[in-house]
């Protein structure tokens, strides 16, 4: 599928806006789900590869993240890394991507409790515990 979406936007059909977003996050790997969702719920903050590690519960290294599920987020342009050093990153969602804006759209309207749980992870440098 194609991630990037074009001509994705909000439209009258919701209901096709959300399948579209339901079918483009399933083909994204577990973590890279994760990823995504964290980032979109501390937006418009940015984190650190260590605090999406800790964020996520991500028991690898950050290398491993930026070599792989960052690295296809990136290309596909639905986050923003940037390069501060050569050891520290910001990553955030990108929020001018359709796809993440809609996404946004939806945690503003219906999960503003649980956007609370992963800001005050991300300041507590905690995990945001899952329900699996």
């Amino acid at each position: 599928m194609n991630l990037s979406l074009a001509g994705f936007g909000v439209t009258e059909n919701r209901g096709k806006d959300t399948y579209d977003l339901i079918m483009s996050l399933l083909s994204l790997s577990e973590i890279q789900r994760r990823i995504l969702i964290s980032l979109a719920h501390i937006y418009p903050r940015a984190a650190s590869g260590t605090q999406l590690i800790t964020l996520i519960g991500y028991s690898g290294k950050a290398k491993s993240l930026y070599r792989g599920p960052l690295e296809r987020l990136e290309q596909e342009e639905l986050i923003l890394v940037d390069r501060l050093t050569p050891r520290l990153h910001s990553i955030r969602v990108n929020h001018l991507q359709p796809l993440i804006a809609y996404l946004l759209e939806l945690i503003e309207l219906h999960g503003k409790e649980t956007m609370e749980l992963y800001i005050k992870a991300l300041e507590d440098g905690t995990a945001v515990e899952r329900e699996e």
